[in-house]
């Protein structure tokens, strides 16, 4: 089985995006924006309010502080500034949740961020660990799998290896690669529909029924 999940909250004030809660009805996780690259308190509540509807785990969705850029560009921090930007992000979304009753389960990143972590492996340490501050619990979702295996041994962190369902296409594709992912990436309705018309998603997380196979 396999864990597909989406983005979602990616709006701010008067920009929407409706079609991303159209994804999620075939998810089994969502991605909830964190506020840094886009995201503000009532689309969070709205995708909040979605998960617990839907019975679908909740990650935070995090990223450089760059809204106006949609978190594309890469910002230098230091290794303070990494900590709390990342803490800071699960926090908000964390708290959020834990007020409607939800739990997070998960952390996603996203855009100039996430391709640093994918390319970086020390400042992918330096995540890991912020991450592993705030709750050693969480799933850390990665697009390399030796990424995965270094964190896995080095920060001591729990990691799903993701890759993007469009880049292939079908779940048979998939199914054949030499390292089998964890988690599947959607954007569009009509991949996650023909997705979901092969198989039933399971949640890549720590306390819910359901296993990787």
């Amino acid at each position: 089985m396999f864990d597909f999940n989406c983005d979602c909250a990616q709006e701010y004030g008067v920009y929407k995006n409706e079609k991303e809660l159209e994804v999620a009805q075939y998810m089994s996780s969502i991605n909830i924006a964190a506020g840094f690259h886009a995201g503000d308190p009532l689309s969070i509540k709205k995708a909040l309010e979605f998960a617990k509807e839907h019975d679908v785990s909740i990650g935070a969705h995090i990223g450089y502080q760059d809204i106006q850029g949609f978190g594309s560009r890469k910002v230098e921090l230091t290794d303070e500034e990494i900590e709390t930007t990342v803490i800071y992000q699960i926090g908000a979304i964390a708290s959020f949740a834990q007020a409607m009753g939800l739990e997070i389960e998960h952390v996603r990143l996203h855009g100039a961020m996430k391709n640093e972590m994918n390319n970086n492996i020390e400042f992918a340490k330096k995540v890991a660990l912020a991450i592993k501050k705030y709750n050693p619990w969480l799933n850390l979702y990665v697009n390399n799998p030796q990424t995965k295996e270094i964190l896995e041994k080095e920060a001591d962190i729990k990691c799903a290896y993701e890759v993007d369902f469009e880049e292939f296409g079908t779940i048979r594709q998939i199914r054949e690669l030499e390292i089998k992912p964890d988690t599947l990436h959607f954007k569009d309705i009509e991949s996650a529909k023909r997705a979901r018309e092969v198989l039933k998603p399971t949640p890549v997380n720590y306390n819910r029924v359901g296993g990787q196979v």
